[in-house]
C-alpha cells in the first residue's frame, strides 16, 4: 500500500470519528495557533461558537428532537464562520449529506454565507 493510500485511510478514519463532534472537527480541520497561517494568533472558536458546536454534537447523540439554536448578535462576530464550520463538518463526516442553508435574503447568502464557506 502506498504512503498516499495510508494517509487517506488514516484521514478518513480520523475525520469519520468526529461524526458526533462538530467542535472536535473544527479544532482538527483548521490550523489554530499554527505559525505562518491566518489562524496563528487564534486558539479556536469563540466561547459562544464552542458552546453551539458542543450543544449540536450533544444533541446528535440523542436524536429524539431536532437541535435548535438561535444567535442574536452584531455584525462581524462570527455567525457566518460558525455556519461554514457546521456545513463543512456535515459534508466531511456523513456520506451523502444533504442540507438547506437559509438567510433573510438571497443577497446575504451570496455576499456573506457562501464567501465565508469558500474561505474556510
Amino acid at each position: 500500500m502506498s504512503a498516499a493510500t495510508d494517509f487517506h485511510k488514516r484521514l478518513h478514519g480520523e475525520i469519520g470519528a468526529l461524526r458526533f463532534d462538530p467542535l472536535g472537527y473544527v479544532m482538527y480541520a483548521f490550523p489554530w495557533g499554527v505559525p505562518g497561517t491566518a489562524l496563528a494568533e487564534e486558539q479556536g472558536p469563540e466561547p459562544w461558537q464552542r458552546d453551539i458546536l458542543q450543544r449540536l454534537g450533544d444533541g446528535l447523540i440523542g436524536t429524539t428532537e431536532a437541535v435548535r439554536a438561535a444567535v442574536a448578535s452584531g455584525h462581524g462576530v462570527g455567525k457566518s464562520a460558525l455556519v461554514s464550520w457546521i456545513v463543512l463538518w456535515a459534508l466531511s463526516t456523513v456520506r451523502d449529506t444533504r442540507g438547506i442553508v437559509t438567510a433573510n435574503t438571497e443577497g446575504q447568502l451570496r455576499t456573506k454565507t457562501w464567501p465565508e464557506l469558500a474561505k474556510w
